[in-house]
């Protein structure tokens, strides 16, 4: 079992979150037919699933001279596979940013985003939660095909049901560090979150509201619950990477930035 981490520093959030979002990769990587491949240097999976989000490169350690044989290695197999995949750059990535080589490879940058924490002791708990908001832990099939098609909503009916062929595969077992939670307005599904207990931290995903019933603090709401969440189950420090639209949110609950996580991908409308 994880060491619970007790201090939040400028230098142990990094560290962290980048080892939070390895412990997630290996998570999905115990999916039939998946794959974590732990190299010198390099830490990639592939879960045979033609969705990005579910197949990536997690951390990049090497000279820069080394790069180019490896980006192409690596693409070569994807390539192979006919799998999108994403190339994350962390805080703890070396070099520090080589997002114009992997450009120069056809793995297009899709987004930067802060990495940022909270101590569970210290969140603003002081928010408005809206009437008739219900927080639902996920704990049914049925469930989560309501929680996918909330956070898929507009996206493609596959990549839905890609993500509910993952999560069900992942969510039910007791010992499962991923729990996921619906979000109900009026018992409607609206929005979603997820929480990943891995590396001594919480970190916490796939915050979403669908457009109806935005603007209303249902974000921020459900944000928090997940937060309590993890502080009710012993964790310390809560992380995420946030969005643009997110970031005045999560500052609002006590999150700090510490760091920013790089996104890039081959194989999906934004690539070349």
């Amino acid at each position: 079992m994880d060491t619970i981490l007790q201090c939040l520093t400028p230098s142990t959030i990094p560290q962290a979150m980048d080892a939070n979002k390895i412990a997630y990769g290996a998570l999905l990587s115990t999916l039939p037919h998946a794959a974590f491949h732990d190299e010198p240097g390099l830490c990639w999976f592939e879960t045979g699933i033609p969705n990005d989000l579910f197949n990536g490169v997690l951390q990049t350690n090497m000279e820069q001279e080394a790069l180019p044989a490896t980006i192409e290695r690596v693409l070569a197999h994807f390539q192979r596979q006919r799998l999108p995949f994403q190339w994350h750059i962390g805080p703890n990535s070396r070099p520090a940013d080589f997002g114009n080589m992997l450009e120069a490879y056809g793995i297009g940058h899709v987004e930067d985003e802060p990495g940022m924490a909270v101590d569970l002791l210290a969140l603003s708990e002081d928010q408005p939660v809206p009437f008739n908001f219900g927080f639902h832990p996920v704990t049914t099939e049925h469930l989560l095909r309501q929680w996918t098609r909330v956070w898929g909503c507009g996206a493609p009916e596959e990549v839905v049901q890609d993500c509910f062929t993952v999560y069900s595969n992942l969510l039910f077992s007791p010992q499962s560090p991923l729990r996921m939670y619906l979000g109900t307005l009026a018992g409607e599904p609206v929005a979603t979150v997820a929480l990943f207990l891995g590396a001594g931290v919480a970190a916490i995903e796939h915050v979403v509201t669908i457009p109806q019933v935005r603007r209303q603090g249902i974000g921020a709401a459900i944000t928090l619950m997940a937060a309590q969440e993890a502080r009710a189950q012993g964790y310390r420090i809560s992380v995420l990477t946030s969005s643009s639209m997110g970031f005045n949110i999560y500052s609002r609950l006590g999150f700090r930035e510490y760091c920013t996580f790089r996104t890039y991908e081959w194989g999906s409308a934004t690539s070349s």
